[in-house]
């Protein structure tokens, strides 16, 4: 399946939307004060930052700014896009109501991480001039929150 430079950007903001969605509901299944917890807590807030960044790049956009030609790499992004922990629309919520532990929720978290980092990678190689900047400093974010959600694993 062929995806524009447009619908990537719209699959970028539901997989933060998503990721939103996921660690607040986590962090309400963590009663008490904890430090996962507000790890989750945290992740949240960083995840509307991200959102915003691919909302103002989509209301911005020029078919330049992101080059997705129909062949084996494009392929490849449409596959990192369906295949995304968090790819689908509500999937955060439904998610998160599967965990059980702080533990489950952690490795959920971390391969969202994972996954967000090697989309955004793939993304960052079709982007131009100040779109790329924009992804790079997001993908370099996301390698933090995964390095963060590890040290509590």
């Amino acid at each position: 399946m062929y995806y524009t430079g447009q619908e990537i950007t719209q699959i970028a903001v539901r997989i933060e939307e998503n990721g939103y969605a996921f660690y607040k509901a986590a962090a309400e299944k963590i009663k008490g004060p904890n430090d996962i917890r507000n790890l989750f807590l945290d992740l949240a807030e960083k995840e509307v930052v991200h959102i915003s960044v691919f909302q103002k790049m989509a209301e911005k956009f020029e078919p330049e700014d992101l080059e997705m030609p129909p062949d084996e790499s494009s392929d490849y992004v449409a596959h990192l896009a369906e295949t995304h922990i968090f790819g689908k629309p509500e999937s955060g919520v439904k998610l998160a109501r599967t965990v059980s532990t702080p533990q489950q929720a952690l490795e959920i978290a971390y391969k969202f991480e994972i996954d967000s980092v090697n989309f955004y990678i793939e993304l960052g190689k079709r982007a131009k001039t100040d779109s790329q900047k924009l992804i790079h400093q997001i993908i370099e974010e996301e390698k933090d929150h995964a390095a963060d959600i590890k040290r509590f694993m």
